[in-house]
């Protein structure tokens, strides 16, 4: 004899977590959206030259706007998904510490944005708390969440916690590039061509996301 169970007692997985996957979706489009919206500045002069004509450029804050949303959002989804038992149990410790790093990572979006009110101090070659707090977002927070992100590309797809294998080389490749582009870019040019590159880690954001807004269970 068998019996029906009603639906009011059927166990349903907690979906409160799942409010992490649309934030990671929203943070990769805006993190895509940021880079072409970045001004490109001027190739002539030093490294000071070049960095002052991007700041004095009306696009800059259009540009870090877009960019602090993304990193907000990132962030945002990441803190939230630290209730994904899924999660919690795939990737361990480098969850809770890539939401560390994502937080840490939205403040200096904000450094970031508000370095243009230093144009002049930069072009003088002046030094102030927020000229010095610029160049250690550019230098070392910004390579730590691409390292971040091609962290959890390559964990979370391998264990099919986070995105699949299939995604794995976008954020691989993006968070990698994101973070040699951004910790050599005050000192030289030559890796300046992999912040195109560093697009990709914002389409593994926009994938992982949309697979688990869509996941079952």
């Amino acid at each position: 004899m068998t019996t029906l169970r009603s639906s009011s007692t059927i166990p349903t997985a907690p979906r409160v977590h799942r409010a992490g996957y649309p934030f990671l979706v929203a943070g990769g489009l805006a993190f895509f959206a940021g880079g072409p919206l970045h001004p490109q500045g001027s190739d002539e002069g030093d490294k000071t030259e070049q960095l002052h004509s991007m700041l004095v450029d009306p696009a800059w804050y259009a540009a870090h706007l877009v960019g602090l949303l993304g990193f907000a959002c990132v962030a945002a989804g990441l803190v939230a998904l630290q209730r994904d038992p899924a999660l919690r149990e795939g990737l361990g410790r480098l969850l809770p510490a890539s939401a560390v790093v994502a937080v840490v990572a939205v403040v200096g979006a904000v450094v970031h944005l508000f370095a243009a009110t230093q144009a002049e101090e930069i072009e003088d070659g002046s030094t102030t708390p927020l000229v010095a707090a610029f160049m250690g977002v550019e230098t070392i927070v910004n390579p730590v969440w691409g390292l971040m992100v091609a962290a959890l590309a390559v964990a979370g797809g391998r264990r099919r916690v986070l995105g699949n294998r299939i995604v794995v080389p976008l954020g691989l490749l993006g968070g990698l590039a994101f973070a040699v582009a951004t910790a050599t870019i005050a000192f030289v040019d030559t890796f300046d061509p992999l912040f195109p590159v560093a697009g990709l880690a914002g389409l593994w954001l926009v994938a992982v996301g949309l697979r688990g807004v869509f996941r079952r269970g």
